[in-house]
């Protein structure tokens, strides 16, 4: 797989748009047997994708908010190196709703896969699949992690530095009060303000804003209102 992977990396390279890097990912995807690509970027409520995956189950995969079952994200971002799947290995030693999750795949022409984590900074990750409807795949496929890693990285950066728009993106929803009182904490008022404001408890308005930072997968009430603001949900 070495000559495929600087293959990967000289085609990339070469490319200025974001169309170009698509269009080399299919056809690396392509000679390399498989049928799939899925650049995936791991940036909690922001987390989103290029792929060539069909819509139908890109759309299921972010309206389900299966990453949060998802085992190829559990191992990718517990181990952060190259490594195989396949769901039909994976099936008998997993919860039914994660057997659900690859029989859904599977109906899809989505089996077994290589998978390529690198670490994308500021706590977020991103990865670099392509799958295959075979059962499984040959492990001794997998001959330069050092290099793939490489790839994958060099993929990550052209996805940046391009402003990728994704082929589809995860969708966080807040309820109209996580909303309101979001919406007036980025206006700098203070919980007991929001509280007189809207009629509530101060442990309600409390209540509120801790539920939308988990549901944008935020560390503080400041960066929730930052991610709330730049997804439109304020």
């Amino acid at each position: 797989m070495s000559d495929k992977l600087d293959g990967l990396i000289e085609e990339v390279s070469l490319a200025s748009t974001q169309r170009e890097v698509s269009r080399a990912l299919r056809r690396v995807t392509a000679r390399w047997g498989f049928e799939y690509f899925c650049y995936l970027h791991l940036r909690g409520a922001r987390t989103y994708a290029l792929s060539n995956y069909p819509q139908i189950w890109q759309r299921r995969y972010f309206e389900c908010s299966y990453s949060r079952i998802d085992p190829v994200i559990k191992i990718a971002t517990s181990k952060m190196q190259t490594f195989s799947w396949s769901g039909s290995a994976s099936r008998a030693r997993t919860s039914r709703e994660v057997q659900r999750f690859f029989e859904e795949a599977g109906e899809l022409g989505i089996r077994s896969g290589i998978s390529i984590p690198v670490s994308a900074g500021f706590g977020s990750s991103a990865i670099l699949t392509f799958a295959s409807g075979q059962a499984s795949l040959a492990v001794e496929d997998l001959d330069d992690p050092i290099k793939a890693a490489t790839a994958a990285a060099l993929v990550h950066a052209y996805m940046t530095l391009l402003h990728a728009v994704p082929t589809s993106t995860a969708s966080p929803k807040l309820t109209p009060r996580q909303a309101l009182c979001l919406k007036w904490s980025s206006e700098g008022k203070s919980m007991e303000e929001i509280a007189m404001l809207l009629r509530l408890a101060k442990t309600s308005v409390r209540f509120h804003l801790d539920e939308a930072r988990a549901r944008l997968n935020a560390m503080t009430l400041q960066q929730a209102t930052a991610i709330a603001a730049t997804l439109n949900l304020v």
